[in-house]
């Protein structure tokens, strides 16, 4: 079942260059993008990959939307995945979000797009996600967008011998529409 998509548009100012950020859902074109840039090596501390068979399987999962950020000319500029979108209880999980060239403003324009999107269009109650604790960069977007902490999954996760510890942050609904 295919998913239907607003076409959301807002415009990113960046060196005073007008950039327009659009979100798309994604199909299986997409999954070599993302493969790609789950191996980054500059993103192997911050993000758990997922093999092809796995991003195929969830692309079809209804419980899930894969979105494509793309610029005005169409360049894809990182993808998202959002989760929980069958949840009873009105909890969408931002289970990843990956941008091509951080620093850019890419992410947060996305993740506005996306808040009115899971607020909007999905009625979410809650809107979480869970970040490494060490990941300071991708927290400072967070927050900036709204996000609060909730609290610390200490030692949650092992990777390669080494445990990490998981900050999950949230916003409501009443502080988005607020």
């Amino acid at each position: 079942m295919e998913k239907d998509i607003k076409n959301y548009c807002i415009p990113a100012e960046y060196n005073r260059i007008f950039l327009m950020i659009k979100l798309r859902s994604a199909n299986l074109n997409d999954i070599d993008f993302i493969l790609t840039q789950e191996n980054r090596d500059e993103f192997k501390d911050l993000i758990i990959c997922w093999s092809r068979e796995e991003h195929s399987r969830n692309l079809h999962f209804a419980d899930k939307h894969y979105l494509m950020i793309e610029n005005s000319s169409g360049e894809t500029q990182g993808y998202a995945i959002l989760s929980g979108l069958q949840s009873p209880n009105k909890s969408i999980e931002l289970t990843r979000i990956i941008i091509a060239a951080p620093g850019r403003g890419y992410g947060k324009r996305a993740l506005r797009i996306i808040l009115k999107k899971v607020f909007e269009e999905y009625n979410a109650h809650r809107f979480w996600l869970d970040v490494f604790e060490h990941n300071q960069r991708a927290r400072h977007v967070y927050q900036s967008v709204g996000f609060q902490n909730e609290g610390v999954l200490r030692e949650a996760l092992r990777q390669k011998d080494k445990y990490y510890s998981l900050v999950i942050m949230s916003i409501l609904e009443n502080q988005y529409f607020h």
